[in-house]
């Protein structure tokens, strides 16, 4: 099998209104990647390019992101739903396997509930489904929605670069991780990004995920979660497997919120095994 370029081409897909710019490589089954809030396409380069001799594995800006295109007036969840399925139907994937990160994992949740005709099965890291930290961690919960409302009065404020590095160290990926973690094209994407999470946080469907809907959908789930994440991130990431029993929870040692970056080896090893468990009931049959 020939090596796949780390970076595919880059193609727009009319999409509704927007055009959504694609990298579409591999063969196999189909595999989506939907990226979190502040990022685009290329937080994928690595794990598509490790899943791409087995897969067909198509990354994509969400509208308002990096190279593709947004619409004016206020986004909500259901419109990257809307992009999700319509971009699954435009390159005839077929029913997909759809990987998600952050808030990339809230829309493919949404996603197997509003069309379940068009996921084969889940990948999650570490979805922000904060709401559901209420009934056990309510401290957490207090504490995320603070540092969530900080970074968007700074934002509001202009401080673009403050309001940035605000969530990404204090709401995502912890203390340091803005120069740590991140160099400086990283650094370029997230800031060129930062107006459209702010638009994302005024969304009042924003983290509305019903994760009782996703329990009784057809599809199998696999959450993945960093040892080393923030709290809000593990609590939320049980709490949705208690509720989901059918989901399997599958660890990235040492990785935090930030894995597909940092670990993404072992991502898509993840994946893999993911895969593998999926196939296993057909083989013992």
């Amino acid at each position: 099998m020939p090596t796949i370029a780390a970076h595919a081409p880059l193609r727009w897909v009319p999409v509704g209104p927007v055009r959504l710019a694609t990298t579409d490589a591999g063969t196999g089954d189909a595999v989506l990647c939907i990226h979190g809030s502040w990022d685009d396409h290329r937080s994928w380069d690595a794990i598509a390019n490790a899943l791409r001799s087995e897969h067909r594995v198509v990354t994509y800006d969400r509208r308002g992101h990096s190279a593709s295109s947004d619409v004016p007036g206020q986004g909500t969840i259901l419109d990257d739903v809307s992009d999700a399925a319509a971009l699954i139907r435009a390159l005839e994937l077929g029913p997909t396997h759809v990987v998600g990160h952050s808030y990339g994992a809230c829309i493919a949740i949404v996603l197997a509930t509003s069309h379940p005709e068009l996921v084969t099965s889940l990948y999650l890291h570490e979805p922000p489904v904060f709401a559901l930290l209420a009934e056990q961690h309510p401290d957490l919960l207090a504490a995320s929605k603070a540092q969530l409302l900080r970074a968007a009065e700074l934002l509001d404020a202009g401080e673009v670069e403050a309001g940035t590095v605000h969530f990404i160290e204090q709401v995502a990926f912890g203390d340091g991780s803005w120069s740590a973690l991140f160099d400086e094209a990283d650094r370029a994407i997230m800031l060129a990004n930062a107006d459209t999470w702010l638009d994302q946080s005024r969304d009042p469907q924003r983290l509305a995920v019903d994760i009782d809907r996703l329990a009784c959908a057809p599809c199998p789930v696999t959450l993945s979660l960093g040892t080393a994440t923030l709290p809000w991130f593990h609590e939320v990431t049980y709490a949705i497997a208690r509720r989901v029993p059918k989901a399997a929870v599958e660890l990235v040692p040492g990785g935090g919120h930030g894995s597909p970056k940092s670990h993404p080896l072992d991502i898509a090893e993840g994946f893999r095994t993911h895969i593998g468990r999926l196939a296993a009931p057909t083989q013992l049959s």
